[in-house]
């Protein structure tokens, strides 16, 4: 439809603007970065608990 307005008089919509379609898919593509990285690293560094720590003088 290119009318302005359509036969009820409404205005037609032009749609979702491509800058608000690009940051929405970027900002489920960085969900799934920031998961898989927290999921890779998730493993590794880990030491609980600490041997050190039930040796603290109170």
């Amino acid at each position: 439809m290119f009318d302005i307005e359509d036969d009820r008089g409404v205005p037609v919509t032009t749609g979702i603007p491509k800058l608000v379609l690009w940051t929405g898919f970027a900002g489920v593509v960085l969900i799934f970065v920031v998961a898989g990285m927290v999921l890779a690293t998730a493993g590794s560094s880990h030491v609980w608990p600490a041997a050190a720590s039930t040796n603290i003088k109170l």
